[in-house]
């Protein structure tokens, strides 16, 4: 592939003329084209191979001029006249680049200059593609890359970055792979959050809003799911848990989720307390809700019941409310339920019943079994009960409040049951006196705080297991935290911002030389 040779004229006006020029030839063949026998379908496919073609020329002729572009201003500032150097226009010092017009080569303006020493090639150019050569795909195919690598397995991203370029791209799988890990891995954490001010703007704008203080409520939740990791240098693929991070509010005209932020790690729960640290630091959570400028939001922690999340996580936010998951009890209360009595049996139900008043104060039993839609079977045990969402005020927590679940607590220890079920009964108990300071749902529905973290859970599927939790493969950690920070790029609405952010450039360099 020879390059354009346009950059020696740098004359716009000659570079138009010679593109004109060349244009105006395949013109002549596309209209020559039109009245033959060839099918619309040829036709179109002629067309896109001609732009592809002009657009290649194009790209290359403008790089080239900025190449020179460079040369003249470095020339400039060494006092030095283009006479007084001499151009290098070998292979040496082009610059082959694979584009989403397709592969492109172009003069990189370089000159040898006369020293005391001898001579010394330069090429300014080099600092307007950073990561080049560790890199040979340019920005706007990098990010194609990127985007298509982590919304589908690499080999499908292969084959659809070739059709979405009209075979103009040919990019291996593996090439894909190493570029789509490189970036995903210098996603910092400040990208997979909206801006404090915009969170600010958000809560003040939008969010719903405690009827009795008028403060915007901010939802946390944590939770973690199993994917297979590449472990020991093996192929013997392991089952290990992701924890996943989410903040978010609820949009007080729709009653949609605002996502907010979020983020997974392979880390475990002293990794997550350090994330949370840095996130009150960064002012994305802060520990009192006070994001500034007056709007102080009701910071609302739903998780389930894992003690690790009190000891490491609720700690740090005294004011918050803590709220047990109410799909979690419900989940226990029903097994429970199953040991003793038998599942689906009647004595079940209507203990169940009596166990979902107490817990929740609710006069009617949520359906089990809601009608399937035509085309949609549910998992079996897989319904969650749906609540209000509005607001509520700020409680205290006392660690040993257990008041709040004394009717449930009071039908527990008032069973009589067989020595063979005493040990399901003392495990459910203790549960709830462990949990019950965040267990008052009656006042939580009553005033219309998000009781469930359904919005945790739905994270999930999107964030990471429609990418990652596929039958087969076993993912290093590395390549699934790129896959983590570029799907949570995406859903955080900041994709754009950041592959046009002013340290781009830096950031691709740093990516690649690390790489």
């Amino acid at each position: 592939m020879t390059t354009t040779g346009l950059f020696l004229t740098r004359e716009p006006d000659v570079v138009k003329s010679a593109l004109i020029e060349k244009f105006s030839l395949h013109l002549t063949c596309i209209l020559a084209a039109a009245c033959t026998d060839k099918s619309a379908r040829e036709l179109e496919k002629l067309v896109w191979a001609v732009l592809l073609d002009v657009g290649r020329m194009l790209l290359a002729a403008v790089l080239e001029c900025r190449a020179c572009r460079a040369t003249e201003v470095d020339l400039a500032q060494r006092g030095l006249r283009p006479h007084h150097v001499t151009q290098r226009v070998d292979g040496h010092y082009c610059c082959q680049m694979t584009t989403t017009l397709g592969t492109i080569c172009f003069a990189l303006a370089a000159y040898r200059e006369r020293t005391g020493h001898g001579t010394k090639t330069r090429v300014p150019a080099r600092k307007l593609f950073p990561s080049y050569p560790k890199c040979r795909s340019s920005e706007l195919c990098l990010e194609w890359e990127s985007h298509l690598g982590s919304m589908h397995p690499f080999r499908t991203a292969e084959r659809e970055l070739n059709v979405f370029t009209h075979g103009a791209v040919k990019l291996e799988d593996t090439t894909i792979a190493s570029h789509t890990v490189a970036v995903g891995l210098k996603v910092s954490r400040k990208w997979l959050y909206r801006d404090p001010n915009k969170i600010r703007e958000l809560l003040s704008d939008r969010a719903m809003r405690d009827p009795k203080t008028g403060r915007p409520v901010v939802y946390v939740s944590c939770d973690a799911h199993s994917l297979r990791r590449f472990v020991d240098d093996t192929w013997n693929a392991q089952w290990k848990m992701a924890n996943g991070l989410r903040i978010w509010c609820v949009d007080s005209r729709t009653g949609d989720i605002i996502h907010l932020g979020g983020e997974f790690t392979w880390g475990n729960c002293e990794q997550v307390e350090s994330i949370v640290r840095c996130l009150i630091e960064s002012g994305h959570l802060p520990v009192g809700g006070d994001y500034g400028e007056g709007v102080v939001a009701q910071v609302v922690w739903v998780t389930d019941g894992m003690p690790w999340i009190e000891q490491y996580l609720l700690k740090l936010f005294p004011t918050a409310v803590p709220i047990l998951d109410a799909f979690h009890v419900i989940e226990r209360l029903a097994r429970f339920a199953a040991t003793v009595y038998g599942r689906g049996k009647p004595e079940a139900q209507r203990w169940y019943q009596q166990a979902y008043e107490a817990a929740f104060g609710a006069s009617k039993l949520p359906k089990t079994k809601p009608k399937t839609r035509s085309g949609h079977r549910k998992k079996k045990g897989s319904t969650t009960t749906k609540f209000a969402c509005n607001r509520v005020k700020q409680m205290s927590r006392p660690r040993n409040a257990t008041t709040r679940a004394e009717p449930l607590l009071s039908l527990l220890e008032g069973m009589a049951l067989s020595a063979e079920h005493e040990s399901a009964r003392d495990a459910i108990i203790r549960y709830i006196k462990n949990n019950a300071y965040r267990m008052d749902y009656a006042t939580y529905i009553q005033h219309g705080y998000q009781i469930g973290s359904g919005a945790m859970e739905s994270l999930h599927p999107v964030a990471s297991q429609h990418r990652l939790k596929r039958s087969g493969p076993g993912w290093r950690p590395e390549a699934a935290q790129a896959i983590f920070n570029l799907r949570m790029l995406n859903l955080v609405d900041r994709w754009h911002e950041f592959w046009c952010h002013s340290d781009l450039d830096l950031t691709l360099e740093t990516a690649f030389r690390a790489a």
